[in-house]
C-alpha cells in the first residue's frame, strides 16, 4: 500500500519527508463505476483539541507518499487529515493499460470520486472540514464548492490549475490543435512535448517545479521505491477535458457562487499555471483572499523552508 520509507535513514527531516506519519489508515475502495481509489485517514493527535479536517487534494502525477511531510504539518497544527491518490494516478486506478499516460476524456468522473472521497472523509473524521489543495486538486476544489455549498467551511488553493501556462503559444492556437487531434481520433496518445516518466525527466523539469533539490528528490525516491506509483505526461484527451473545463469555471457566475472564505496562494515564479487567470478567478470570490509567495515556483509545499515557512505563516493566519 505504501511506497516505503524511500531511503529516508536516520536523518529525522528526511524521514518526516518520506515516511509516513504514525497512525494512518490507508484503504482501497470501489467507486461508483468500479474503479479503484486509493484513500486514508489520519486521526487527530488529540481528540479534544482537533481543529476539525484537511481534505488534502494532491496535483496532477502525485500520490499519498509525495505529501508525507504536509501531512506532518497538519497534524502538528491539531487537524485530522484525509487524503487520496485521484483516479489515473498514484496507485489508484488507471483508465489505459500505458500506466505512464496522464489520461481523461472528461473531468466528470475526477469530480465523482472526489464527491465520495468527502462523503467517506465526513463519516470518518471529525468537522468542521476545510480544503487544502494544490494545482489540479485547486482546479477541482473549485468545481466542488461551486456545486456543494456549505460542506466544507474553507478553503486553501495552492498554485491552482484554474489556467494552464502555455506560453509563447495563445490560448486559441492551443484550442485548436487540442480539437484537431480530438477530430483525428488522438485522444489517449501523448499530447505534444509529453512522455513517460523518468527521473531524468524529473530532474529536468525541476526549475518548473521548485528550488529545493532534495524535496524534489522526495517523489524520485518514492517512484524507485515502488514504480507503480510513477506517471508521465498528458494525452491529447487530457488536455482538451482540462480546457473545457477551465472554460467552465471561468464562465458568468461560478466564482461568485463559491461563497466561503478562500485562500488562493500564488507561486510568483510558476510556468506550470496561468497567474493571470488565477488572480481573474480569485477577484471574483466574495470572500476571497491572494497571497503570493514571490520566489517560489509551482510546488510550494515542495519548495525551500524559506518559501514553505511563508506559506504556513498564510495557512495559519487564514484558519485562524
Amino acid at each position: 500500500m505504501l511506497g516505503g520509507d524511500a531511503g529516508a535513514g536516520n536523518d529525522p527531516a528526511l524521514r518526516r519527508r518520506r515516511q509516513a506519519p504514525t497512525g494512518g489508515e490507508f484503504r482501497v475502495i470501489a467507486c461508483r463505476d468500479g474503479a479503484s481509489l486509493r484513500i486514508a485517514f489520519w486521526d487527530p493527535r488529540d481528540a479534544a483539541r482537533c481543529r476539525g479536517t484537511v481534505l488534502l487534494l494532491h496535483g496532477r502525477t502525485e500520490f499519498i507518499e509525495k505529501h508525507f511531510e504536509t501531512i506532518w504539518d497538519l497534524l502538528d497544527r491539531g487537524f485530522a487529515v484525509a487524503t487520496f491518490d485521484w483516479r489515473g494516478q498514484g496507485l489508484s486506478a488507471r483508465p489505459l493499460a500505458d500506466r505512464q499516460r496522464g489520461h481523461a476524456a472528461d473531468f466528470a468522473a475526477y469530480l465523482e470520486d472526489l464527491e465520495l472521497f468527502v462523503e467517506l472523509a465526513r463519516a470518518r473524521l471529525p468537522g468542521p472540514y476545510a480544503i487544502l489543495a494544490h494545482s489540479f486538486g485547486g482546479h477541482c476544489a473549485v468545481r466542488f464548492l461551486h456545486d456543494h455549498p456549505g460542506v466544507v467551511t474553507r478553503a486553501v488553493l495552492v498554485a491552482p490549475m484554474l489556467g494552464i501556462h502555455f506560453a509563447p503559444l495563445p490560448l486559441w492556437l492551443v484550442r485548436g490543435l487540442v480539437g484537431f487531434a480530438l477530430f483525428m481520433g488522438w485522444g489517449d496518445r501523448f499530447g505534444p512535448g509529453q512522455g513517460g516518466y523518468s527521473p531524468e525527466r524529473r530532474r529536468a523539469e525541476a526549475d518548473l517545479l521548485t528550488s529545493d533539490r532534495d524535496r524534489l528528490e522526495d517523489e524520485i525516491a518514492a517512484c524507485g521505491g515502488n514504480p507503480d506509483l510513477a506517471l508521465g505526461g498528458v494525452t491529447w484527451g487530457w488536455l482538451g477535458a482540462a480546457l473545457r473545463s477551465i472554460r467552465r469555471i471561468h464562465g458568468r457566475g461560478f466564482a461568485e457562487a463559491i461563497e466561503i472564505p478562500v485562500l488562493t496562494v500564488i507561486a510568483g515564479r510558476d510556468r506550470v499555471v496561468d497567474n493571470r487567470l488565477i488572480r481573474a478567478f480569485a477577484a471574483r470570490l466574495p470572500r476571497g483572499e491572494v497571497t503570493e509567495i514571490a520566489d517560489a515556483r509551482h510546488e510550494i509545499l515542495k519548495e525551500r523552508d524559506e518559501l514553505r515557512n511563508r506559506f504556513w505563516a498564510a495557512f495559519d493566519r487564514f484558519m485562524g
